[in-house]
């Protein structure tokens, strides 16, 4: 089940920093590295990494890039550490941090993790934005605002998806710059779940169809590959993805439907109904696990396409969450006491797992071999194994950085039995290490961890505690435009809370430059036409450098495309607008920048391969004009168009609270209850019913009701979505119950 959106005031303390009080000292030089550590966590930005024997490469822009990124990644998964902040990369072997991503603008939230090998996606559910990170390169490489709304940002093997759940689009993006690849697959809102499985096929719940659809991306396109009836239209259904295809429950009755590519779907009678029902939207392994929320009891079921069995058992405790299978145990979340409880497939109880000073909801999530449990609320997290045992996370303890080494400490055995982490590690500065080199840039905002990071003179005082002293974040995206032996960069300004930026350092191979701390933007010339660049931007305050942002690989050349034609920008929506133009010639896509008037906030620049865009994260009543420039191949520039201004609705426009319908021998009659504002209402019919002869109709705002003449057909619904002055959409719609004149079989 997903948790609302929450932003914290204040860091709770930590299990890790209780488990820190204990510790024995290790001398001074380790009790300056802790300091030093402490310090810079508490307000830094960018990836800390750390240098695992061959694990990591040294590159011309300071200790940063990850030479075998697949070997890294194997056993590792991202967990979120609101306290600080923090993304931190956890190795599932030995439960400790190798690399840490900072997102200090996420401002205490629960913000979301998408990952594979090679990209992190940090999602802020309250603010719609998402920002990726290269895990090859080691930069934030793109942004995303996608504003108000249920979104789900989906990452696969090779590519990622944008889910507009209430709409029902899906569109294909790229994993690095977030930016579409493709044309827009449209089903029937509203969906449910989504996940990609290992074939890399993303599975969705369609319950106005009564469908679940697998959709693959192929050419930077998402397409339907498979469509399973799995419960009547309009039905409750929920979803979870297996390795290989998906399991769909229908909550209105006692049946689930399994399914993968190339293989009829199987149905399974559980052994008590599925109303009130939840699942992970990932499963691994051959088990499955549907937890009845209401009434406190598992359903698990081995083995779908084969025995199928199903096991009921109820849970002896209140208050349980969300069940998540692994290695053929079932794992339930207690979040009010912070505990984790095991149980075989048959409902026999095995263990339990306590999470020091754990608050808020506890995040469970199986993957590379392991169980990664967090509570994201409060910083506490912990691993486990295939055969059960469970490992704390130290989520306090900076990873190591260039020249530290691992020692041994003695373990902690921390209050009321709760699982003892492994050894911290003990890290010693490097003694032939060369000062004059450590505020090289890194990823990690200064060169490799908390062993080398940026600091004052000798002579400055250490601030007062609780005092925020990090490095600004990674101005991302940087938008870089290729010219003639040239290419000008953009980015936006830095998130940099505690001190103003002063300069931004631009690096690329083969050379540098710096700009001050007002300029958002710079050209770069004598550049070699036809050679591929990219370049990375960090921002620097008086506390250290901060991440780089790297742009999209981009190549000089003579030759660009022509100019766009008619740029035409209105509104959609209070926090969208839609942005078409004419095509120009040699154009392979199309750079739109927003530019927003008296002194209100502009989203990231954003690219397409079409001649239309929906400009998202827009501010209600501000006034926007919207550029268009050409791109030829390599990211070269072409000529730019400006539309005229559009200034954004305030007026806001909800939808109904409830729709209905009713059908006679000849005739079909809607009826939804008045929306405030509203100056029409946008009636679409579904159901096979509507497709002979029933067309999308507007009626009046005095209107709360409206007839259609019934033709053939047995199954109807119809969406209402009420529309503001100047036919903009209100934020949502409503949608009658879909209903046939005969039951579903």
């Amino acid at each position: 089940m997903t948790q609302p959106p929450h932003r914290r005031a204040d860091a709770a303390p930590t299990a890790a920093n209780r488990l820190r009080e204990h510790l024995p000292e290790q001398g001074r030089s380790r009790r300056l590295l802790g300091s030093l550590a402490q310090r810079t966590r508490a307000g830094s930005s960018g990836l800390v990494l750390s240098l695992m024997a061959t694990a990591l490469v040294s590159t011309a822009f300071g200790v940063g890039a990850l030479g075998q990124s697949d070997e890294v990644s194997d056993g590792a998964a991202w967990l979120w550490n609101a306290a600080t902040n923090e993304a931190l990369r956890i190795n599932g072997n030995n439960a400790e941090i190798d690399l840490v991503a900072s997102l200090p603008e996420a401002e205490g939230a629960r913000v979301q993790v998408e990952q594979n090998d090679d990209h992190l996606l940090l999602i802020d559910p309250e603010t719609g934005k998402v920002t990726s990170v290269d895990l090859n390169e080691l930069g934030f490489s793109g942004r995303l605002e996608l504003g108000s709304g249920d979104h789900g940002v989906v990452l696969g093997k090779e590519t990622a998806v944008v889910i507009d759940r209430a709409g029902g689009e899906i569109r294909a993006v790229d994993p690095a710059t977030l930016q579409a690849t493709g044309n827009s697959l449209t089903l029937e809102g509203p969906l449910v779940g989504g996940a990609f499985d290992d074939s890399d096929t993303l599975w969705v719940g369609a319950p106005s169809q009564g469908h679940t659809v697998g959709i693959q991306v192929t050419e930077g396109e998402a397409a339907i590959t498979q469509t399973v009836a799995v419960a009547s239209p309009g039905a409750d259904i929920g979803v979870t993805v297996f390795d290989d295809g998906a399991l769909a429950v229908d909550r209105g009755g006692s049946r689930v439907v399994a399914m993968r590519e190339g293989d009829d779907p199987v149905m399974v009678t559980m052994p008590a109904p599925m109303a009130d029902s939840a699942m992970p939207a990932r499963t691994r392994g051959e088990m499955a696990a549907v937890t009845k929320t209401e009434d406190d009891e598992i359903v698990t079921l081995l083995h779908p396409y084969g025995a199928a069995e199903t096991t009921l058992f109820p849970v002896e405790q209140p208050g349980s969450g969300v069940a998540v299978p692994f290695a053929g145990r079932v794992y339930v979340p207690f979040d009010d006491e912070g505990i984790v409880r095991s149980y075989a497939p048959d409902g026999r109880e095995l263990d339990s797992l306590t999470l020091p000073d754990a608050e808020g909801p506890l995040e469970l999530e199986a993957r590379e071999g392991s169980l990664f449990v967090n509570a994201p609320d409060t910083g506490s997290a912990a691993v486990v194994d295939e055969t059960g045992r469970a490992t704390l996370v130290d989520t306090a303890e900076a990873p190591p950085g260039p020249g530290e080494i691992r020692g041994e400490t003695p373990a902690v055995q921390p209050e009321n039995g709760a699982p003892v982490p492994d050894s911290p590690p003990v890290g010693n500065p490097d003694p032939g290490g060369d000062p004059g080199n450590q505020n090289e840039g890194s990823p990690g905002g200064s060169e490799g961890g908390p062993g080398n990071e940026t600091t004052n003179d000798p002579g400055t005082q250490d601030p007062e505690p609780g005092q925020s002293t990090g490095p600004p974040g990674a101005p991302t995206p940087v938008t870089a435009q290729a010219g003639d032996g040239s290419v000008e960069l953009t980015w936006p300004e830095a998130y940099s809370p505690d001190a103003p930026v002063q300069s931004y350092e631009i690096t690329w191979e083969g050379g540098g430059t710096t700009v001050g701390g007002s300029e958002l933007h710079t050209e770069i010339t004598g550049l070699a036409n036809g050679t591929a660049y990219r370049f990375r931007v960090r921002a620097i305050n008086e506390y250290g450098t901060g991440p780089a942002a790297q742009s999209p690989q981009v190549i000089p050349d003579r030759e660009a495309p022509g100019a766009p034609g008619s740029v035409l920008a209105e509104a959609s929506g209070n926090e969208s607008a839609t942005v078409s133009w004419e095509g120009a010639d040699n154009a392979v896509d199309y750079l739109v920048s927003s530019n927003a008037q008296g002194g209100a906030s502009a989203p990231s620049n954003r690219t397409t391969s079409s001649t239309s865009l929906v400009v998202t994260g827009l501010e209600p009543g501000a006034t926007y004009t919207f550029t268009v420039t050409s791109r030829g191949a390599g990211g070269v520039t072409g000529e730019s168009a400006t539309s005229s201004s559009v200034t954004m609705p305030e007026i806001e426009v909800g939808a109904p609270d409830s729709v209905t319908h009713s059908v006679s021998s000849g005739s079909v009659s809607v009826s939804w209850t008045a929306v405030e504002n509203a100056e029409q209402y946008r009636i679409t019919p579904h159901g096979d019913g509507a497709a002979n002869g029933m067309a999308e109709t507007t009626v009046a705002a005095e209107n709360t009701s409206h007839s259609f003449t019934r033709s053939q057909g047995r199954c109807f619904s119809f969406t209402v979505r009420a529309l503001g002055p100047g036919g903009i959409e209100g934020e949502g719609a409503a949608r009658s119950t879909p209903a046939c004149e005969r039951e579903f079989l």
